[in-house]
């Protein structure tokens, strides 16, 4: 991928995956961590628990991601996006997974299932298919690097919406907002662009100034739809070329009303200080 943003890393190079299911939703979620470049990558099962400290543990330790069925064949995760209406079934969730085919040079997606129980198995329950063939509101995406669920519009006319955030082949940050719908018999999953890709740093100046290269978002346990506003964990690598990387977070929050107003609630910290516990070693 070429880039004016030498500081930028192709696909292959970085990655960090947080998806969550549900293991005690009264205490603790149950969160698949998926990180590493190609060729070494390794996943692990961590939880955070929904007390105010957000208490991190290990669930089960490094396993190389290609162990788990449904990651077999995947060269570089990017992102996952909840399927509506299947989490919570049957003891297991599902999630599309977004991933770039080094070999093709694509952009493809799969349908993955995971287990709420050990041994925490991820398996296909689609095969691999082009982005570009079966998302219209991903037609001018070129790398997808997270989503995050827009707060108040999830089930709202029966559709969730997403922010998907990406960048371009300059290496700029750019943000849309999709939707996916939710049909009772869950055969059909149609989604729709609602709002055009706009810069993020003109849009997300209150909570998303200065960040480095985005890794990942994930929401905060137990602080979903509370007080008029939706917390998420931001993570991205910090460091200037010539310099050593650094995966930092922050945490943010996001309004529920209409205007969806950001802000940030926590300045970035080092992950290593931070997360020493669930993600030591993670960079």
């Amino acid at each position: 991928m070429h880039t004016d943003n030498p500081g930028l890393l192709a696909p292959a190079e970085a990655t960090l995956l947080m998806f969550a299911t549900d293991m005690d939703p009264e205490t603790r979620k149950l969160v698949h961590v998926t990180y590493g470049a190609q060729g070494n990558g390794k996943r692990r099962i961590i939880s955070i628990g929904t007390d105010a400290a957000h208490t991190d543990a290990v669930v089960a330790a490094d396993r190389p991601w290609e162990d788990s069925p449904g990651l077999k064949g995947v060269t570089s995760p990017l992102m996952t996006i909840p399927v509506p209406g299947r989490d919570l079934v049957d003891g297991g969730s599902e999630h599309y997974l977004f991933w770039h085919d080094e070999g093709t040079k694509q952009l493809k997606y799969r349908t993955v299932r995971t287990v709420h129980g050990a041994p925490y198995t991820i398996t296909p329950v689609t095969d691999d298919r082009a982005v570009s063939a079966h998302w219209e509101a991903l037609k001018d995406v070129v790398w997808p690097v997270t989503s995050m669920p827009v707060p108040g519009r999830q089930g709202v006319d029966g559709r969730n919406e997403s922010y998907l955030f990406h960048y371009d082949t300059e290496g700029r940050l750019w943000y849309s907002t999709i939707s996916i719908s939710h049909h009772a018999d869950h055969a059909d999953h149609a989604d729709a662009l609602v709002a055009e890709a706009r810069p993020v740093a003109d849009w997300w100046q209150a909570s998303l100034k200065g960040i480095g290269q985005l890794m990942e978002i994930h929401p905060v346990p137990g602080r979903q739809n509370a007080g008029g506003a939706s917390e998420f964990y931001v993570f991205h690598q910090d460091g200037r070329p010539g310099t050593a990387r650094k995966l930092m977070y922050r945490r943010i929050a996001v309004a529920t009303v209409a205007e969806h107003a950001d802000t940030l609630v926590t300045e970035d910290r080092p992950v290593a200080d931070w997360w020493s516990t669930s993600l030591k070693g993670v960079a």
